[in-house]
């Protein structure tokens, strides 16, 4: 069984290319934390990933019934059954969730990093009361404790973590923020709420 094939076809870069660009958001919302994205900038971009995701695959449709684009056609690395799987339920769904972490975390927090004006806003936050499960993420962290916000919690130094209450806290947080939301660039707080 060869899983590399000697030559790609169109429908094959086309598929590579579409998955590469759409994986970046991906990647850097990983290793990014720091940005809370405005609510209603969260439902929009549901719309836009489902207007984006029914635009290819009629775009796609139209293509494989004319036999212009015709994916995993030749390819023997999956069984049959699975390739259509693969091609009309799993492809949209796995391209709705990076077009959603696209226009939901990277295009806005860009653009807040850009186009942003510094602010201060006050939010209550708590420490998380679990530690990270992987090796290489933060372990002392502080989470909103009233509304939950996507993808967002605060590195903090075990130092920190220690001397904090179990209870939420008010702090002051030092943004940069703009109409799609605001990038934490720093925490102060009270110590008299300790």
């Amino acid at each position: 069984m060869r899983i590399a094939r000697k030559s790609i076809s169109l429908d094959h870069k086309v598929l590579g290319v579409v998955g590469g660009v759409s994986s970046i958001g991906l990647l850097f919302s990983l290793f990014s934390h720091d940005f809370v994205v405005d609510p209603v900038i969260s439902e929009i971009s549901v719309y836009i990933s489902l207007g984006l995701i029914i635009f290819l695959c009629l775009i796609y449709w139209v293509s494989y019934t004319k036999g212009v684009f015709c994916s995993f056609r030749e390819s023997s690395l999956f069984p049959k059954g699975l390739k259509e799987f693969a091609l009309f339920l799993g492809m949209p769904v796995l391209l709705f969730g990076l077009f959603w972490v696209n226009s939901a975390f990277f295009v806005p927090k860009l653009f807040t990093e850009t186009f942003g004006k510094d602010a201060t806003l006050t939010a209550e936050l708590k420490k998380q009361s679990r530690a990270s499960r992987r090796g290489w993420g933060c372990r002392h962290r502080l989470e909103f404790d009233s509304f939950s916000r996507h993808l967002f919690f605060y590195c903090i130094s075990e130092q920190t973590y220690n001397s904090l209450p179990d209870r939420g806290i008010e702090v002051e947080l030092l943004v940069k923020q703009s109409e799609l939301g605001y990038v934490v660039k720093g925490l102060t707080y009270d110590k008299d709420q300790l």
